[in-house]
């Protein structure tokens, strides 16, 4: 176990590359593809969810609650963080 290890640790303190540009841009196409259609479905969510609550006699948090809707934000989650790993330059499609 440890001889395997250190194999691997030699492996990589030669820089020898683990992953081929060829699988990096296609695990970089899937990851832009998961990202935008997630936002595309966060942006449905937001307009259906304003639509219904606009009417609402509730308030908007309450009823948010009540449903147990949480928003990215309210979990500290930051979605962008995640898009910058992609690398910068890139045009969005």
């Amino acid at each position: 176990m440890v001889d395997e290890m250190e194999k691997k640790l030699i492996k990589l303190w030669k820089g020898v590359t683990l992953v081929s540009p060829e699988d990096r841009l296609a695990i970089e196409g899937l990851y832009s593809k998961a990202l935008n259609q997630r936002r595309r479905r966060k942006r449905m969510f937001r307009d259906v969810w304003d639509a219904i609550t606009e009417n609402s006699p509730k308030n908007p948090k309450e009823f948010k609650e009540e449903h147990g809707v949480e928003y990215d934000e309210d979990v500290g989650v930051n979605f962008q963080s995640f898009a910058d790993l992609i690398q910068h330059g890139k045009k969005r499609r």
